[in-house]
This record gives structure tokens, sequence and C-alpha cells, in this order.
């Protein structure tokens, strides 16, 4: 069906709105980037007012290009959003970034929100592409954003020649496909492949192998992984909390698109995407414990955590009379995205506003902060929990949700091929309960050196400085109540889900 032009308003909104908040900055008269940081704020909150009031019992599609209207449509076109929101509010009140933010900063933001709402609804490869670029070249933007940062340019170039081969491995699986189908829109290459006497499938498998490989690279997937960690220790704090809460689950939402519109071919794959998913999860986990930088260990606890997605990505069957299976596949790794996007921008909120006590990043640094900052370190423990699985968090019905996926697989039980990837993923699981403990110790620990001053500060003083920091505050409050909330109403999230 046909797609109403206004259904495209979202992406109006962010898209021509970086245009407007850069015209806005240059405009005669405006010596300050309040009103483009005004006017940001205020396009998000219509593009999220707009998405949510829409019908999604009738979705449609825009020339065969995205697809709008959905419940994933939906819910993560919002999440994007607010995601965005969240970020500049962190930015405004981020001490290292004062004087520092202008309406490029904001008009950056702006695009890669665009490009993420594109490339998460594509169902056309040339579609998804341009949507992953957009947004890929507006963070490559915000991670150089501070040239001075310890590590930023060295963040940036890495981060530019990982894109760069991830852009070109993805966009040769395309022109394969394209050589050996004649479409890029994903729904017909599989009908093509089965229809038409001149496919050429050699050619459609390899660029499926290599769509996956570029997806692989931009999600940070183990061999694909060695820039993240030095991009989370780079970049700004708002500038991660935005990667991992909207670049990733983006490009996350786009590869279960995929995966469901070519599942007649999918089960070729299964040997490839769980053997990526076994070593993000080991060597993310493994690398995690060895790192003494808080910054580095939550960038490969990120490897270990998509690690668990793709583990149940895998077994998506080809089979129509399992569609009930590949359901839940889907809403479980939907559900994964959404809570892992929630605590992953709690966290470095709380990050962000302990900007000016470690700039660098250093675990040991943080040590007794969670005591000095005590609604701090309730928000960051509340984070740290989730993602470490603790009930009753979002973090905790997520790995769940993908561990009852794995299980719910048929022959589970007399295939040991399919419990060997459960059984790494509990393992998984139960090294980074080891890290994350080692976080939340060091952060509640009495420090080294302090005075009763330091350690009991007084509410008013408190008061000042978190009205000093708005942003972190507002993300902080809005994200804790998230986690709870997301893992207390998991089945009616996860129902909307089914209904995608």
């Amino acid at each position: 069906m046909s797609s109403n032009i206004l259904d495209l308003l979202p992406i109006m909104l962010t898209g021509l709105g970086g245009l407007l908040v850069l015209l806005i900055g240059v405009w005669p008269g405006v010596k300050s980037s309040q009103p483009a940081y005004i006017t940001t704020i205020i396009l998000l909150g219509l593009a999220i007012l707009y998405v949510l009031r829409t019908d999604s019992s009738n979705p449609s599609e825009f020339e065969n290009l995205i697809r709008l209207g959905t419940v994933t449509t939906k819910y993560f076109w919002a999440l994007f959003c607010l995601g965005g929101i969240f970020t500049v509010t962190l930015a405004n009140s981020n001490k290292s970034l004062s004087g520092e933010i202008d309406e490029i900063f904001y008009s950056l933001i702006l695009f890669a929100v665009t490009g993420a709402l594109v490339l998460s609804s594509s169902v056309d490869l040339l579609a998804s592409f341009i949507g992953m670029e957009l947004s890929v070249i507006s963070i490559l933007a915000l991670i150089a954003w501070q040239p001075k940062r310890f590590g930023a340019i060295e963040a940036a170039i890495k981060f530019a020649i990982t894109a760069t081969i991830g852009a070109a491995i993805f966009l040769l699986g395309i022109a394969l496909i394209y050589s050996g189908t004649g479409t890029t829109y994903i729904p017909q290459i599989v009908n093509q492949l089965q229809a038409n006497v001149h496919s050429i499938p050699f050619l459609v498998y390899i660029g499926i192998g290599l769509i996956i490989a570029g997806i692989a690279f931009d999600i940070a997937i183990v061999p694909f992984h060695t820039w993240l960690p030095d991009v989370f220790q780079g970049a700004s704090d708002p500038v991660v909390a935005f990667i991992g809460s909207v670049g990733k689950i983006a490009m996350l939402i786009f590869l279960l698109n995929f995966a469901i519109m070519v599942q007649g071919v999918w089960f070729y794959y299964k040997g490839l995407i769980w053997t990526l998913g076994i070593l993000s999860i080991l060597i993310g986990s493994i690398m995690a414990l060895k790192q003494n930088n808080l910054r580095r260990i939550l960038a490969y606890s990120s490897v270990s955590h998509f690690g668990y997605v793709f583990l149940v990505i895998a077994t998506i069957s080809p089979n129509s009379q399992d569609q009930v299976f590949n359901d839940l596949v889907i809403e479980s790794a939907m559900y994964y995205g959404l809570a892992y996007s929630i605590m992953n921008i709690v966290c470095f909120g709380v990050l962000n506003f302990l900007n000016k006590e470690s700039s660098s990043g250093k675990l040991a640094e943080y040590r007794g902060l969670g005591r000095k900052y005590p609604i701090l370190g309730f928000a960051f423990a509340l984070s740290i929990l989730s993602l470490a699985g603790f009930p009753p968090t979002a973090g905790f019905i997520a790995k769940y949700n993908l561990f009852m996926a794995l299980i719910a697989q048929q022959n589970f039980l007399s295939n040991s091929s399919m419990i060997f990837p459960l059984i790494i993923a509990v393992i998984g699981a139960a090294i980074s309960i080891f890290y994350y403990l080692r976080v939340l110790i060091t952060f509640f620990n009495k420090p080294e050196k302090s005075n009763s001053a330091d350690l009991n500060i007084s509410s008013q003083n408190q008061t000042i400085t978190f009205n000093s920091s708005f942003g972190s505050v507002f993300t902080m409050i809005i994200g804790s109540l998230s986690i709870v909330f997301v893992g207390l109403a998991a089945n009616p999230i996860i129902l909307a889900f089914l209904n995608r």
C-alpha cells in the first residue's frame, strides 16, 4: 500500500530541521547557541508526538523504500528521537563541552537521528545504505568534536577507517544482490531467487553474507569490534550515549527486519552468525575483565551484549510454519535492544555528570563517588545491575527472553549444536557479573584519601550541582524509571512487538 507524504513528517522534522538549526545559528543577531538548542528539542519532541499518535494497525510503504506505520516504527522512532533529546540535554550540561557546543553540533544530532529513522524502517537496500551513511558520517563528526580531547582524533580516525570498510562491504553486497536478482527491494530478493530463471543464486548468497558483515562492523561484533573501545574512551559522554542508544540500535532493528524478509535463505548463515555471536560473548567478556578504564569496560560489555542478540537472530527459521518461533526471536531481540538503549543512556548520563571528577574514565578515579553522590550512585547502580541482568530490571527480563528463545528451538535438547550457544551465553552472563560488580564495588568503596566534608556534602550543595547539570539529572530520572518500568511492563511491550 502506498503511503501518504505526511507519514514522513518525523523524517522531515529531523532532516529539514537540521538545516533549520544551522540557519538559526548564523541568523543575524543570534549570539548564543540556546535558540538552536531549544529548536532541536522542539523538533525532536514534535517528531515523537507525531509518531506516537500514528495508527499502527495500517502499515504502508513509501515508494518501496521505507515501511511506515508499524509498531516497530512507532516505538523505535520515538526511542531514537528521545535519544536525540537526551543527547543534546547531556551535551548542554557537560562541563567539558561548555562553550564548544553550537548549532553545528545540534544539527549533526538531528541528521544522525534522521539516518537512524530511515535505516530502521528500510525495505530497500539502497535506502538502508543512505540511512546508515547519514547516521555514520554525523556520528564521525561528533566523535571528533573536541579535537583537543585525549584520544578523540585517534577514535575518530579508527571509526572512519572501520566505517569506510564496513560501508564498502555493505555496498558490494548490494551490488552482488542486484546482479543476482535485478532488485534491491528486500522482500523480493528470495522470490526472485525462486521464480526468476535468470537469477544467480551464488552472487546473492555472497551478497547477503557481505550485508551481514557490513552490519557487524557498525554494531561492533567480533572480529569487527576493535574501534568501539577507543571510541567509548575518546568521545564525549553524550556522544557515546547516542552511539549506544541510537546508532547501534537502529542497525540492530534493520538487521532484524532484513533477516525476516530473507528468512527463506537465512539458515545458510546460521553457523556464521552463531560464530560471530559466540566470539563476541567470549572475547567481549574476557576483555572487559582485563580493563582498568570504565569506558573500555562498558565498550567490551557492549560487544558481548550484542553477541547474545546474534545467537538468537541466527535461529530464525525459513519455514512458514515456524512463524510463532520467529516472532519469539524477533520480539526478544527487539526488547533486548530497547532495554540496552535505556541502560546505556542512564549509565553515560551518570558519567556525564561525573565528568568533572574523572575525564579519563579510569576506574580508580570513580572510587567512592557513589557515597559522595548517593542519588547518582542509585541511578548508576540500577543501570549496572540491569546490564548484569539482575531482577526485576529490564536487563534481567531481556536476557531471560533471549535464553528462552534459544531453548524454544525445535529438537533443542536432542541437538548438541543447539545447546552449545546457550552454554556460551550462560558462561558470558556469569563472567559479566564479575566485572559489573567490580565497577559497583569501586564506585561505592571508601576513597583512599578523603575527608568528611567531601563525603557528606550538604543537600544545598547537591541541589546547586544538580541544577547546573539539568541534562544529566533529567536523563537519569527518566532513564532510571524506564529501567524499572520496562522490566515490570515487559509483557505488554513484548505483545506490542508481536504486532510489528
